[in-house]
């Protein structure tokens, strides 16, 4: 997985986007967690303080996986191992991939394998950037193999006889801010960070323009499976 994550910087300073990120999915995060992926643990900040958690997180950049390691080490909770999906043998209640997906060359094979490491009735969260029209040299330089949209998750429920419980765009304001980043080819960092912060601002508005145009379109996809009880 190619991961360089330079743009956490920007996006884990962006407090209206991950709360909106996190609004749309905590009801489904449940007692067993685990967040493939992590980063900075800024998600994770925000459903750490539940009681009763078990957190396992899997990073495989190793400068974040000390990170967090030592951010959450006086947590008995919270487990941190620097690995894969492939190394885990129990299931979960809850599994979150998010912003991670796109990082992985082998994405349908990476969700299937998730997907398996459930609990009847648990849920595995996915977010993506959405909009293969989207993808710039931003994308190439953080790690992006792919932008996704709801047919590919639509094909893999039918291929795989999975359920999905929940599948929306949103951040609306958020996919012009990429259509202009990609038109007007900024480079710098600085303009980057000063775009993050305007953009971030402008989430409220975002969040209120999504539900009006009922998650039509937006600068990223949520798609929630759950495995059935059967």
């Amino acid at each position: 997985m190619k991961y360089l994550g330079w743009e956490l910087e920007f996006f884990d300073k962006a407090n209206n986007y991950r709360k909106y990120q996190f609004d749309l999915m905590k009801k489904y995060i449940k007692q067993s967690i685990l967040e493939v992926g992590p980063g900075n643990g800024i998600i994770m900040d925000k459903y750490i303080y539940e009681s009763n958690l078990d957190i396992v997180l899997l990073e495989t950049d190793k400068r974040l996986f000390e990170k967090i390691s030592n951010k959450f080490e006086s947590k008995n909770n919270v487990k941190v191992y620097n690995s894969k999906i492939d190394t885990v043998t129990r299931k979960f209640k809850t599994i979150l991939y998010l912003d991670v997906i796109e990082h992985i060359e082998n994405h349908e094979e990476e969700i299937l394998k998730a997907y398996s490491k459930l609990e009847n009735d648990g849920y595995l969260i996915v977010m993506v950037p959405s909009y293969q029209h989207l993808y710039s040299n931003y994308d190439a330089e953080v790690g992006h193999y792919r932008r996704f949209n709801k047919k590919f998750f639509k094909d893999l429920t039918k291929k795989n006889n999975i359920q999905c419980e929940k599948l929306i765009y949103f951040d609306c304001i958020g996919y012009f801010f990429l259509l202009t980043n990609k038109i007007v080819k900024l480079k710098k960092r600085k303009n980057f960070s000063y775009g993050t912060k305007v953009w971030n601002f402008l989430i409220p508005f975002s969040k209120i323009l999504d539900k009006l145009l009922m998650h039509s379109f937006g600068k990223s996809l949520l798609c929630i499976y759950k495995k059935a009880d059967y």
